[in-house]
């Protein structure tokens, strides 16, 4: 486990995955072990041993023995929710405390931050994770499980399922979006949700490995923006810190976010506002940069340009630079993440924050409505139906805070 040292150093955080491609996404955690914010705080959790035994042997045959079995979570009946979001929720809150039992063992130590990661075009992952995350946000039981387990912060990433997918997928995301930002009574639920899409960010690069699962390079995107993220804590002053991620987006109520990244830029050839517009040009959604609420900064840098060209007094001056030169107005901060590397290349992460949804929602939107009217019809799927109150409040849900977004 972490020293004290790495503990002053670094914020704690875990990874809490959930569903086939949540799962696949957490594994790729297994290959960057030298990552002290995260270290062994890795749980991925499904209802389905198969789905885990998938992905257990697809890790395995591309980097050798792990010990990710260890980390594995099995929940409800061995049959799985399929892609009803519904049966998800539901074998989740039925086996919630044997899933707080499994996660308190798994941690350790206890982590200040939880990273929740689930698909949401699917049934276990996006059923499970905003309940999981609401029912910690509503407080669990320290006297049966630690206590460091109260004052979490949880964060979420959610992936947005490809275009083509089937309205069922389509409907699940819709749904699966309004429940990750709000509970049902409609106050806040996750404290950060970061928000990518399959479709556009495989346009970012293309993976033409045959050994790879089509999603792995989206999935190693949504890592390296991670490990950015995590950078970002408690080793330089005027860091970028969870709290700080999520105390202004909370207070004005816009609360989702999207990665923007690039990598390995050349210092010599490139200045920071450039650097700034590479890594908005490969943001995870489709967006108007324009209309962001919120905006934070990660510039990742060797030691040496640290100390003397990427300060953070350049790094500030240029971010703020660029938010005006796109019309951003918006409060947030930024921060340099230092490096031991030799070379003069440099990695930037933007976390752009309440921006419109329009563009990403309109993709999903008329599938959606397709699904639901199926379901109103009386269409089942899976064990579980979802009644209209229910349809209702997540609809209402989402339609809100687009409103709020559009003030």
């Amino acid at each position: 486990m972490a020293s004290q040292n790495y503990a002053d150093r670094f914020t704690r955080w875990a990874v809490i995955a959930s569903g086939e491609g949540g799962g696949r996404i957490a594994s790729q955690f297994f290959t960057r072990r030298s990552n002290p914010g995260i270290e062994e705080r890795i749980v991925v959790m499904n209802t389905n041993r198969t789905d885990i035994k998938n992905t257990i042997q697809r890790l395995e045959g591309r980097f050798g023995e792990t010990d990710f079995e260890d980390h594995v979570v099995v929940f409800g009946n061995e049959e799985g929710a399929g892609n009803v979001f519904a049966d998800g929720e539901r074998l989740a809150e039925e086996s919630f405390d044997e899933i707080l039992r499994d996660i308190n063992t798994n941690m350790g130590s206890g982590a200040d931050a939880f990273m929740h990661v689930a698909t949401l075009g699917g049934g276990t992952g996006n059923g499970s994770i905003p309940y999981v995350i609401r029912r910690f946000k509503d407080g669990v039981d320290s006297t049966q499980y630690e206590g460091w387990m109260q004052d979490i912060i949880h964060a979420a990433i959610g992936v947005w399922p490809y275009e083509d997918e089937p309205p069922q997928q389509q409907f699940n995301a819709v749904c699966g979006l309004s429940r990750l930002l709000r509970k049902p009574d409609g106050t806040q639920n996750a404290d950060m949700v970061l928000l990518g899409a399959n479709s556009h960010i495989a346009q970012i690069d293309e993976d033409d490995d045959p050994r790879n699962h089509p999603n792995d390079a989206v999935n190693e995107r949504l890592i390296e923006a991670f490990d950015l993220l995590v950078s970002g804590g408690r080793e330089t002053q005027g860091v970028i810190d969870v709290q700080d991620l999520i105390s202004v987006p909370s207070q004005i109520g816009a609360y989702h976010f999207t990665p923007a990244v690039a990598t390995e830029m050349n210092a010599n050839v490139y200045n920071l506002e450039y650097m700034f517009d590479a890594a908005a040009d490969n943001a995870f959604v489709p967006l108007d940069v324009s209309t962001t609420k919120a905006a934070y900064a990660i510039v990742r840098a060797p030691r040496s340009l640290a100390e003397e060209e990427i300060t953070e007094n350049e790094v500030s001056t240029a971010f703020e630079s660029w938010k005006r030169d796109k019309g951003i107005e918006a409060p947030g901060m930024s921060t340099v993440s230092i490096t031991d590397d030799s070379r003069n290349n440099v990695d930037v992460l933007l976390l752009l924050g309440g921006f419109d949804l329009e563009p990403l929602l309109d993709r999903s939107w008329d599938a959606y409505e397709t699904h639901k009217g199926r379901l109103e019809r009386g269409r089942r799927l899976g064990n579980t139906s979802i009644s209209a109150d229910q349809m209702q409040r997540i609809e209402e849900n989402l339609n809100e805070y687009r409103r709020f977004l559009e003030e």
